[in-house]
């Protein structure tokens, strides 16, 4: 079967964009319940988390042939756990601040992870597995090969930019 390229870019422009944006619902709605008060997480002006898109991916990659949701679950915590401990050191080293803490959070890992948001994020990732992943197979087959390539570049174009726009402004603080 040849591989259409058009549909599989859409498809994890898509996924990169759901991810980003669950990751972010998901950060709104924990601040939202921990402390009573809208913050607009991110550092990108649209509502993506980058981190939780390429979490995501990484997991893709590790787990291309095991589907059982329990074992995605565990796996999933341990990876997300690792992924997200070396991500907060790095961003703190390349961008001098700190986006994200759990200093108040039970089962804190070095203030910069969770057991709780660990958990969590193995939740996301049997979903993402039996939900999203699935549902983007399917969007991709049934969409109109032109509405996959204009969304998906229309997609990617709009989280480059606003990937750009945002580091710079970071940067230069």
């Amino acid at each position: 079967m040849k591989k259409n390229y058009t549909r599989i870019f859409f498809r994890y422009v898509f996924e990169f964009a759901a991810a980003g944006f669950a990751g972010w619902i998901y950060e709104v709605a924990t601040v939202w319940i921990m402390y009573r008060y809208y913050d607009n997480r991110g550092m990108l002006h649209l509502p993506v988390i980058p981190i939780y898109s390429v979490g995501a991916f990484i997991l893709l990659v590790l787990l291309r042939k095991k589907r059982n949701p329990l074992f995605i679950f565990f796996f999933a915590m341990a990876v997300t756990t690792v992924f997200e401990l070396g991500a907060s050191y790095l961003l703190e080293f390349i961008f001098h601040e700190q986006f994200w803490t759990y200093e108040n959070w039970y089962f804190s890992i070095l203030d910069r992870s969770s057991l709780i948001s660990s958990a969590i994020f193995g939740i996301m990732a049997v979903a993402y597995f039996y939900g999203l992943h699935p549902l983007s197979g399917k969007l991709s087959e049934k969409l109109p090969e032109p509405v996959c390539l204009g969304t998906g570049v229309f997609m990617a174009g709009a989280i480059i930019t606003d990937i750009v726009i945002s580091f710079s402004e970071h940067l230069s603080k």
